[in-house]
C-alpha cells in the first residue's frame, strides 16, 4: 500500500464517543456510544472506520468530499460485554471485519465473526469460527495469498483428551465463502505474503 499521500491523523474514543483529530489539530466527533472500533485505509486512500456501538450495532464511517459520514449497517450482537477485539482489513475494495468475542465459561475459549461487505450496497455477509482456544502468543493469525484469499489460522481444544491442534481455513475472495484449504482451486493459493495486514503507519490509535 503507498500511504505517502495521506496526512497523519489520529483516532480515538473518549467516553465512548469517537474522534478523529487530523494533522491540523482539528478534532471532528464522529459518532456517540462506540463500544469498539477500527481503522484502515483502502487503495484509493480512503479512510474507513468500523464501529461496534453498546447496542452490538455495525456502523461505517467514510468520509466522502471532506465530510464524515456514517452508515449503521445491522446489529451483530446482543450482547456487547464479551467483546475483546476488533480488527478492519481491506481487500479488493471488500471491507473485511473480524471480532473476537470470549466464551463467559472459558478463560481460553474464543469465538470470532468475519463480516464481509462492500459499502457500494452494504450485502453483507457473516461467519462464526467457534471454539477458538487461545495460546500463550494469540487467538489467531491471518494472512493473504496471491489470490487475495483470506488465511486464518488458529488453534482447537478437544475437551476430551484436553490437548489442541492447529486448524486452517480459507475465505475465498472470489466466492466471498469460507472453505477448507484442499477444497480452493488454486495451486498458489499458500503462497503467503507475510505482514500483510500491517496497519498503515499513518493510524495511531487511543486505547
Amino acid at each position: 500500500m503507498n500511504n505517502k499521500n495521506i496526512k497523519p491523523f489520529y483516532i480515538y474514543t473518549d467516553k465512548r464517543c469517537l474522534y478523529i483529530k487530523n494533522i491540523n489539530e482539528q478534532t471532528e466527533k464522529l459518532a456517540n456510544n462506540i463500544f469498539s472500533y477500527s481503522a484502515n485505509i483502502d487503495d484509493n486512500e480512503n479512510i474507513h472506520i468500523c464501529g461496534l456501538d453498546s447496542h452490538g450495532k455495525l456502523t461505517h464511517f467514510f468520509n466522502t468530499d471532506g465530510h464524515w459520514r456514517k452508515k449503521v449497517i445491522i446489529k451483530v450482537f446482543n450482547s456487547i460485554k464479551n467483546i475483546k477485539d476488533m480488527r478492519l482489513y481491506i481487500i479488493n475494495d471488500f471491507l473485511n471485519v473480524f471480532i473476537v468475542e470470549k466464551y463467559p465459561i472459558s478463560d481460553n475459549l474464543y469465538k470470532v465473526s468475519h463480516f464481509n461487505f462492500n459499502p457500494s450496497n452494504y450485502k453483507i455477509s457473516r461467519y462464526t469460527i467457534n471454539n477458538i482456544y487461545k495460546g500463550n502468543e494469540y487467538i489467531y493469525k491471518l494472512n493473504i495469498d496471491e489470490m487475495s484469499n483470506i488465511i486464518f489460522e488458529y488453534n482447537i481444544s478437544n475437551t476430551i483428551s484436553r490437548n489442541t491442534t492447529e486448524n486452517k481455513i480459507v475465505f475465498d475472495s472470489i466466492s466471498r465463502l469460507w472453505s477448507n484449504p484442499n477444497t480452493l482451486n488454486n495451486e498458489s493459493s499458500f503462497d503467503i505474503k507475510s505482514d500483510i495486514f500491517k496497519y498503515c503507519s499513518s493510524i495511531k490509535y487511543k486505547l
